[in-house]
């Protein structure tokens, strides 16, 4: 567990206890032992009025329950009906999470780590840093992989802080650093003076599906981990809650058709649920809904590419 994790764990905690919710567990608790006691008295008499001596084993077991009532949830799991698919909600760090790092980066693919373009706080930022250490290394492997991939950029004049050859939102390419999968997704223009958020929220929705039909294709089965795209350095206005929702609906959408991963993992980091106050709670009422409830139709009739026999 990161620092960062444990940080939000003990703070939340905290905030639980002495809220509304601790009182009610406190109470709940010391409930759950006068009942026991209550047991007690009917079964053994002598071991009741041990315990109603001991009054301090009353208040720290009743105290010990509330602080299990209260423990904060930093991961949510379900398991998507009709298909081997595990969707996960957690908070924490991207990288300590196992598979493939999904990272949201600009349609220009820049990859210099400065004040001008890339923040090293960036998730881009921290995936250079950790697998390459050089951004030019970086560089240099997805200039390599956007030039076989078949896709044509469009050419940008003037004076620019980055490069000038802008691909398509919702390009994907792969990278390989470390024996670790990254598939690095356009989600965002950048101007000429290399800030981003030139993007929508339906711009957001299609990169979505161009990148899980990318993973179909071209990726490993293996887990995918993956940031809440577009709400950091891309600037959407959408609250990280409603982002959320759309990579979990996107995702079982495309495992209609496929399934191209065993588990999906959705990362929020642990400041961003405090600073925004993101219900973790709704979240996971909604994984349960959407992963319980989905219908997946069964397609009886003749497909594309197949013989009819």
């Amino acid at each position: 567990m990161t620092f960062s994790r444990i940080l939000f764990y003990v703070v939340t905690l905290f905030q639980n206890l002495f809220s509304v919710k601790g009182l009610s567990a406190l109470l709940s608790s010391f409930g759950v032992l006068w009942t026991f006691i209550n047991l007690a008295d009917y079964f053994h008499l002598a071991l009741q009025s041990n315990l109603q001596k001991a009054g301090w084993w009353f208040f720290v077991v009743g105290l010990l329950g509330a602080v299990w009532i209260c423990r904060p949830t930093l991961t949510v799991s379900e398991k998507l009906k009709g298909r081997d698919v595990v969707v996960q909600i957690a908070i924490g760090n991207m990288f300590s999470f196992d598979g493939a790092i999904v990272v949201g980066t600009n349609s220009t693919f820049d990859t210099e780590i400065s004040r001008r373009l890339i923040s090293g706080k960036s998730i881009q930022g921290q995936f250079t840093s950790k697998y390459y250490g050089d951004y030019t290394s970086l560089e240099t492997e997805l200039d390599g992989a956007l030039s076989v991939s078949g896709i044509m950029p469009e050419p940008l004049s003037g004076p620019r802080a980055g490069k000038t050859k802008r691909y398509p939102l919702g390009t994907v390419v792969r990278v390989n650093p470390k024996n670790r999968t990254g598939y690095f997704l356009a989600i965002t223009h950048i101007n000429d003076h290399g800030v981003a958020g030139d993007t929508s929220f339906e711009d957001l929705k299609q990169s979505l599906g161009k990148l899980w039909l990318f993973i179909g294709q071209q990726g490993l089965k293996e887990p995918v981990a993956m940031p809440v795209l577009g709400s950091g350095f891309a600037r959407l206005a959408q609250p990280r809650q409603v982002i959320v929702q759309e990579i979990i609906k996107s995702f079982i959408a495309a495992c209609a058709e496929k399934t191209f991963c065993d588990k999906l993992t959705i990362v929020l980091a642990a400041n961003d649920v405090r600073r925004h106050q993101v219900d973790f709670k709704a979240l996971r009422e909604y994984l349960h809904h959407v992963c319980t409830y989905t219908e997946f139709a069964v397609d009886t009739g003749d497909r594309v590419g197949t013989p009819v026999e």
